[in-house]
């Protein structure tokens, strides 16, 4: 059995993992020009990680698209463009976290 303080590092890990994997969806949404909160944020990929868990791919994409319009309320075209743009920055993102440690090992 696990010791308390092991569980309580383990879960506190994955709300940071879970906050840092919602701000590529959080800046996206806000400058699509949505009233945002991260509570929302967090809500909404946790509401489309479970419909990719229990649902096929282009349904679940779909899904996805009908959250974020449901949730930020987007148009469709706009969902579109919100999922887009939050894989552009995460990609910035990781780009930028790659550069850091890189420059952290020099």
């Amino acid at each position: 059995m696990l010791p308390l303080s092991d569980i309580g590092i383990g879960l506190v890990g994955m709300l940071i993992i879970l906050f840092i994997s919602a701000l590529p969806l959080y800046f996206a949404v806000k400058f699509m020009g949505s009233e945002v909160s991260i509570l929302k944020v967090l809500l909404a990929n946790l509401i489309v990680g479970v419909i990719y868990f229990f649902v096929p791919s282009l349904i679940a994409f779909v899904l996805l698209l009908f959250v974020y319009k449901a949730m930020f309320e987007l148009s469709w075209p706009g969902a579109l463009g919100a999922w887009i743009l939050q894989i552009i920055i995460a990609i910035l993102l990781g780009v930028a976290f790659v550069i850091l440690g890189a420059a952290a090992l020099i």
